[in-house]
């Protein structure tokens, strides 16, 4: 999985696909792939497998942490702010 630049288009993007999908989830393992789909639909993400179904929940709770931490970086202040 490549993880692109986080653009304010991305991640609003990103966010309104979390909200959109994730509106009537109610199992983590679930979310979990969710994250992955919004992060490839809204473009932060790319070069994922196409049915993300197909693999373990090990791979794709691993994709949801790079993810996770991944926007985390680029939202939080910056050392000093």
């Amino acid at each position: 999985m490549i993880l692109n630049d986080i653009t304010q288009r991305r991640l609003e993007s990103y966010q309104a696909l979390l909200i959109e999908k994730g509106a009537e989830v109610r199992a983590a393992a679930t979310f979990n792939r969710i994250i992955v789909e919004a992060a490839v639909e809204s473009g932060i993400a790319e070069g994922v497998p196409d049915s993300l179904l197909d693999l373990t929940p090990r791979a794709v709770k691993a994709m949801t942490d790079r993810i996770a931490k991944h926007i985390k970086l680029a939202t939080e202040p910056l050392s000093g702010e």
